[in-house]
């Protein structure tokens, strides 16, 4: 899978297979204390609306009582650019990304998320200053 060859350079990566995987690894690392950084979520799982493990994910973290500020930074991977999935994609995530994926758009998506700093290099996963 091309992203996660891309974000592999960056950190550890786990990968789920369909909607099931993602929420029950999402809820697991909280069980472990060790939430993810990053979740890139394809809106074209298999047996989920991408929208809805979305949905999940967030209402998880509003039972948790996580304030916004320190929630799971979510980019929504899509190959749909209707106005309804941008809508509803850019209100519970922190961006998206139009498939087909474009490295250079996800470094700068890391980089504005402060996942990563300007002058990392792969490899690394110095957060921004």
């Amino acid at each position: 899978m091309i992203l996660e060859k891309i974000l592999a350079a960056y950190g550890e990566c786990q990968v789920a297979k369909n909607g099931h995987e993602a929420l029950q690894a999402f809820n697991q690392a909280f069980v472990d204390k060790q939430p993810f950084d990053l979740i890139c979520l394809d809106l074209g799982l298999p047996d989920f609306e991408g929208s809805e493990v979305l949905t999940k994910m967030r209402a998880v973290e509003d039972m948790r009582g996580i304030p916004q500020g320190q929630r799971v930074h979510i980019i929504a991977i899509t190959a749909a650019s209707d106005a309804d999935t941008v809508k509803t994609v850019t209100g519970m995530s922190d961006g998206y990304i139009l498939k087909p994926i474009n490295r250079e758009r996800l470094i700068q998506d890391l980089v504005r998320l402060g996942l990563i700093s300007p002058e990392s290099p792969p490899g690394t996963t110095a957060p921004a200053p």
